[in-house]
């Protein structure tokens, strides 16, 4: 398929080498979602809402990588058995998480994006993007949330609360390894 579409539309050998990287990241985190999507069949409202708001964060902020699909595919289930089944439990006032999540966005603007060892980092400009980005998304659940406490913005604000806890792990060991590599 790849060599018909390289002699179609005279396609270099790197351009080929992106297009199956991203039909490969496309397929790998489809099919993630898919098969964690049956863990969450009885909430899957809840499930979609936290895939999304995790997503958009992910993107713009980064964090920790698996190095292996199975890794990745486990500890993304474990992360949404987290917000979904098990923190929400705990009972925080909403007031409190209101807190968490307000100190959520002060981390994320400290902290992010913390951008992959494997890609080149973005620009100074694109940083004040991603951030902003993360930023507006966790104003607008913080507002959300404040206006309805229900299920779906309790287990959004334990998505942001675990992944900006994830981003400054990574952020962490990103530091820690550039330290160790001088």
């Amino acid at each position: 398929m790849f060599t018909l579409i390289q002699k179609k539309y005279d396609f270099t050998d790197y351009q080929i080498a992106q297009l199956k990287y991203t039909f490969t990241i496309l397929f790998s985190e489809l099919s993630k979602f898919v098969i964690i999507s049956f863990f969450f069949r009885d909430c899957f409202a809840l499930y979609i809402y936290a895939a999304v708001l995790l997503g958009i964060l992910r993107i713009s902020t980064g964090g920790l990588h698996a190095k292996t699909y199975w890794g990745c595919l486990f500890m993304s289930l474990m992360f949404f058995c987290a917000s979904i089944y098990l923190l929400p439990q705990i009972g925080i006032s909403k007031i409190w998480m209101a807190v968490l999540i307000l100190g959520c966005a002060a981390a994320i603007g400290l902290v992010g994006p913390v951008e992959s060892i494997y890609r080149k980092p973005p620009s100074d400009s694109m940083k004040k993007r991603l951030v902003a980005q993360s930023l507006i998304t966790v104003i607008m659940h913080l507002i959300l949330f404040c206006l309805d406490n229900n299920e779906m913005f309790i287990v959004g604000s334990w998505v942001i609360i675990l992944q900006t806890t994830q981003l400054v792990i990574a952020k962490i060991l990103r530091k820690m390894q550039r330290f160790a590599g001088r």
